[in-house]
C-alpha cells in the first residue's frame, strides 16, 4: 500500500503534492507546547491557567515545506484543564514558521479585596505567536499570556465618603456639619451623579480611573459677631461653595469636603427689586364693553430670560403684585378656564367654557416700582 501511495503521489505537481495531506501527514515533525495563561484572579499573586476547552489556531504555509506550493497547513487545539497545549506541525531541515493565533474569549475576572465588584465580566486576548526556523525534530516550548479587556460601555467603579463641613458658626472653634439634605453634585464628561448630606457625611459611587469633579453651592444663616448689637447673631446670610476634582482608583476613599468660612450674601430685600402691580383683567362678558377682572386665585408665572430668577402672583380683586429683580426682562405666563357668557336675554344667558392664555413681558428697569396690567385673551 505505501509503494502504491508513493507512485500515486509521484505523478502530481509539486504544489498539489505538498498540499496533499497524505503528504503532509508523512513530513517529520516538530512538536510545540506550553501553558496558556491569564489574569483571571486579582486575589491571587502571578496569572492563572485560561479556562478548558480555550482555542488555538496554528498554520505553517505550504511554501515553507516547497517553495512551488500555496495555501496553508491549518490546525485547532485545545488548552487542556491543567492550562497546556500542544501540538505537531508539519517541518522539514531548512525550517518552517509557525504562527500559533490564540482565540479571544470572554470569562470572569476575580477583582482584588474590597473591591465595588467580586467578579468582572473580561475580554481576554493576545497577539499571535511568530515561530520561525522551527525543523523537524525540535521540541519547543512557547507560553502564551492572554491580556484582559474591559467589555464595551463597562465602566468599573469605586465608592468614596467622608464628611461634609463648613464653618456655620463663628462663635465656636472648628467646623460644623453641613445642613441634613445639602445636595453635592459629582459629575465628569460622561458621567453624573448626586448625594445628600447626612448628619454631616455622604457616600457615593463613582467612576474608576477617572477625573471627576464635584460641587455644591448652598446658603445658611451663619451666627457672626455682629458690630451694630455687640453680640453674635444669624441675622445674615452666608454662601457657601463645595468644590474639587480627583481621580479614584481604590474602592471605599475617605474624601473629606469642607466649605470654609463662606461669603456674607446679606443685601436689603428691595435694593434689587422692581414692585411691579396692577390690573388682571379678561373679556369674561361678552354682552357688556370692556374687560372683567380675572377670577380670584389664578397664577401668573413671572421667570427671567436666563431662568436665574422665578416667581408666582395670585390674583386677587382683579389685580396681582410681585417684586422682580432690577435691570432684568421678565417673562409672564398663566392661563385658566371660566365660563364666558356669549348671550344674554330676560331668561337665559348662554355661556361657553374657555381657556384664557396670560402672556407678556415686563421690560427691564432700575426704578423701584413699575405698574403693569396684564391681560387674559
Amino acid at each position: 500500500m505505501a509503494i502504491l501511495a508513493l507512485i500515486s503521489l509521484s505523478s502530481c505537481n509539486n504544489e498539489e503534492v505538498v498540499s496533499s495531506p497524505i503528504y503532509v501527514d508523512n513530513l517529520p515533525k516538530a512538536d510545540i507546547s506550553g501553558y496558556v495563561t491569564a489574569e483571571m484572579n486579582l486575589q491571587s499573586d502571578g496569572a492563572e491557567f485560561v479556562p478548558e476547552g480555550t482555542q488555538l489556531f496554528v498554520e505553517v504555509n505550504y511554501s515553507d515545506l516547497n517553495s512551488s506550493a500555496t495555501g496553508k497547513w491549518k490546525d485547532t487545539v485545545s488548552v487542556t484543564s491543567s492550562g497546556q497545549y500542544e501540538v505537531g506541525i508539519p517541518a522539514n531541515g531548512s525550517g518552517v514558521t509557525v504562527t500559533i493565533t490564540p482565540l479571544t474569549f470572554e470569562a470572569n475576572q476575580e477583582q482584588a479585596y474590597g473591591s465595588f465588584h467580586n467578579q468582572i465580566n473580561k475580554i481576554y486576548s493576545t497577539s499571535p505567536i511568530i515561530l520561525t526556523s522551527v525543523r523537524a525534530g525540535q521540541t519547543l516550548k512557547s507560553n502564551i499570556t492572554y491580556s484582559p479587556s474591559d467589555l464595551p460601555n463597562f465602566t468599573d467603579k469605586v465608592s468614596i465618603s467622608g464628611n461634609a463641613q463648613a464653618n456655620l458658626d463663628a462663635s465656636i472653634v472648628g467646623l460644623e456639619n453641613i445642613p441634613n439634605g445639602t445636595v453635592i453634585n459629582f459629575y465628569n464628561s460622561t458621567w453624573k451623579d448626586s448625594v445628600a448630606v447626612q448628619n454631616g457625611t455622604y457616600s457615593i459611587i463613582v467612576p474608576k480611573n477617572s477625573l471627576i469633579y464635584w460641587k455644591s453651592i448652598f446658603k445658611y444663616s451663619k451666627n457672626v459677631w455682629s458690630s451694630t448689637t455687640l453680640s453674635f447673631d444669624n441675622s445674615h446670610t452666608y454662601e457657601y461653595t463645595i468644590t474639587g476634582s480627583n481621580t479614584f482608583t481604590t474602592n471605599t476613599t475617605n474624601v473629606d469636603l469642607t466649605a470654609g468660612e463662606g461669603t456674607d450674601t446679606w443685601v436689603d430685600p428691595l435694593a434689587n427689586v422692581v414692585q411691579v402691580s396692577g390690573s388682571a383683567l379678561a373679556d369674561l362678558d361678552l354682552t357688556v364693553s370692556g374687560l372683567e377682572n380675572i377670577p380670584d386665585g389664578v397664577k401668573i408665572t413671572f421667570y427671567a430670560t436666563d431662568n436665574s430668577w422665578g416667581g408666582t402672583a395670585i390674583v386677587s380683586g382683579g389685580k396681582y403684585s410681585i417684586n422682580i429683580p432690577r435691570n432684568t426682562l421678565v417673562y409672564y405666563s398663566g392661563t385658566f378656564n371660566y365660563y364666558k357668557i356669549t348671550t344674554t336675554t330676560t331668561t337665559t344667558t348662554t355661556t361657553v367654557l374657555t381657556t384664557y392664555t396670560i402672556s407678556g413681558s415686563i421690560p427691564s428697569t432700575s426704578n423701584s416700582t413699575l405698574s403693569n396690567n396684564v391681560t387674559g385673551y
